[in-house]
């Protein structure tokens, strides 16, 4: 077999073994700040503004397992997912169910330490598209 004929051939396999090989679909990308939102009036009558907070955030959608990210102290998050629409809810250790002074669930047991955080914000739903970057601002309402 003469040189240019061989080599033809070994590219031609390397492109027939390349087709069989099965790949995942292009991720896309959610980012965004976790917000809290409201809290005690302050002096001149007014609520304060949104505010980042720290916290993790779950993005769940049927069929495969929650995936979290982190958001810091700046509040902003983001997260590689695969295309397809995710439920998303936070957590942040600046947002508890306080009742009498003690955090509690909601059939009154007493919780301490990390059992405090409960989920915090408004439900949402985002919407991830291969190679694509999806916005989210995931907001924690408080009174």
């Amino acid at each position: 077999m003469n040189r240019p004929l061989g080599c033809a051939a070994a590219v031609a396999v390397l492109l027939l073994a390349g087709c069989g090989t099965r790949s995942r679909p292009a991720a896309g990308r959610v980012t965004g700040r976790l917000l809290l939102e409201g809290g005690p009036i302050r002096p001149g009558g007014r609520q304060p503004g949104p505010r980042p907070i720290r916290g993790v955030l779950t993005f769940t959608t049927a069929g495969h397992r929650p995936v979290r990210a982190r958001a810091g102290r700046t509040g902003v998050f983001f997260v590689r997912l695969p295309p397809g629409r995710y439920r998303v809810s936070a957590r942040s250790p600046a947002v508890l169910t306080v009742s009498n002074g003690a955090a509690v669930t909601d059939s009154g047991q007493l919780l301490s330490g990390r059992e405090w955080e409960r989920p915090c914000s408004f439900p949402l739903s985002v919407t991830v598209t291969a190679r694509h970057t999806t916005r989210a601002a995931v907001i924690c309402p408080v009174p």
